[in-house]
């Protein structure tokens, strides 16, 4: 019986990585756009046979600034792992070694919410997804909470489910006595 509570118990569970802010993921969006184009003008003038010191000479520097820029932005990421009953979530820049704002949260004082605003004139809905410790704000981003789904799987199951381990005999008769399904 120890050998399957310890089986249990180590469970690899895997870290999730998230856009650090939205700013950054336009950031880095807007830069990747720009670094394309000026990609695709100087592959157009390298195939035409034009005179390609002018562009490497002017926009060459700009096209460096913006790459880094970019870099910079999408390397900025928020991370939840998990160990055992701990999750930890923290933000890291450019390796995972330069960590900063780490919170520990007990796994069972965590709560996910799920909130979907539908779009203006495009028509498009965007789903935010909200972390919460009891009444505080862990993190909240764009997407859908089954993102979730590798690193915090209790927050996914359904309510009816997850509401506790009764003891068949004290469940009202009308309830699902197994938890299999």
């Amino acid at each position: 019986m120890k050998d399957v509570d310890q089986g249990m118990q180590s469970v690899d569970y895997k870290p999730l990585s998230l856009p650090g802010h939205f700013i950054t993921k336009i950031g880095s969006i807007i830069s990747l756009a720009l670094v394309s184009l000026f990609s695709l003008k100087f592959l157009e003038m390298v195939f035409t046979g034009q005179y390609l010191g002018g562009i490497i000479r002017d926009v060459g520097p700009i096209a460096l600034v913006l790459a880094v820029i970019g870099y910079l932005c999408f390397s900025f990421r928020i991370i939840i792992s998990r160990d055992l009953n701990t999750v930890i979530v923290h933000r890291q820049f450019l390796a995972p070694q330069i960590q900063f704002s780490r919170r520990e949260y007990s796994v069972d004082s965590l709560t996910a919410d799920q909130v979907t605003y539908s779009g203006g004139e495009d028509g498009q809905s965007t789903t935010y997804t909200t972390l919460y410790n009891g009444e505080e704000t862990v993190l909240k981003y764009t997407g859908h909470k089954r993102k979730l789904k590798h690193v915090l799987p209790e927050l996914l199951m359904d309510k009816r489910k997850h509401g506790g381990n009764k003891h068949p005999t004290t469940q009202e008769f009308w309830t699902e006595i197994s938890n299999d399904s």
